[in-house]
């Protein structure tokens, strides 16, 4: 994993925590999106986390510069903020997931394991007033005649609900890999990349509410 943050502090943080974990390593570190660049090209980690608010290339440019040069490389947004307007424009930019400096280390861990298991972790305070604003904003609507299978449905619900794929196997009856199997369906159905867009597009052709979150 590669961390990248214009602060040293929170650069030593996440070192100290990927120090103490037995499943995640740290194998370089960046204090700008610029130099992020380069140390991928040097170390080519499977994991990315990024700071939100950086100086000069942004959190979210720095995500689009590292998808344009490798779409499979997952990356996890780490901030101070809880505004949803972040949280939107991370995920736009390809981020897999959104974390809170707030977070515990044992959260955080949790969050980039989930991201490795291609799982979109968010904090679940923000998800309500995070769909709220994707659906009130005027972005291309997703296929208008989505029809999902009461599987399929099943399984949206739960993940609106911000269940792990453990969780959703465990909830439907079904093994995680037909879990993910049933995720990829719907995010192609609902023209989505992830789960958080799943959601949002599900709200917006009302598939969903918001009593479903």
């Amino acid at each position: 994993m590669v961390v990248v943050d214009d602060s040293l502090l929170p650069r030593a943080a996440a070192k100290a925590l990927l120090t103490a974990s037995e499943s995640l390593r740290l194998v370089g570190e960046a204090s700008s999106g610029e130099a992020a660049l380069e140390v991928l090209e040097q170390t080519k980690p499977d994991l990315v986390l990024l700071d939100v608010h950086m100086p000069g290339m942004d959190g979210a440019a720095t995500a689009r510069a590292i998808r344009e040069w490798n779409s499979e490389l997952k990356i996890v947004a780490w901030t101070v903020s809880d505004a949803s307007e972040d949280l939107l424009r991370m995920m736009q930019a390809g981020c897999s997931g959104y974390v809170l400096k707030d977070a515990g280390p044992t959260e955080l861990a949790h969050a980039l394991m989930a991201a490795l298991r291609s799982e979109s972790p968010v904090p679940r305070k923000m998800i309500p007033d995070v769909l709220r604003t994707a659906s009130q904003q005027a972005v291309q609507r997703p296929p208008a005649n989505v029809r999902l299978t009461s599987r399929e449905m099943q399984i949206l619900r739960g993940a609106a609900k911000g269940f792990t794929s453990k969780k959703l196997a465990a909830e439907s009856g079904l093994a995680v890999p037909s879990v993910e199997t049933h995720l990829r369906n719907i995010f192609r159905k609902l023209g989505a990349t992830n789960r958080g867009e799943a959601v949002s597009a599900a709200l917006k052709v009302g598939l969903i509410t918001l009593s479903d979150l």
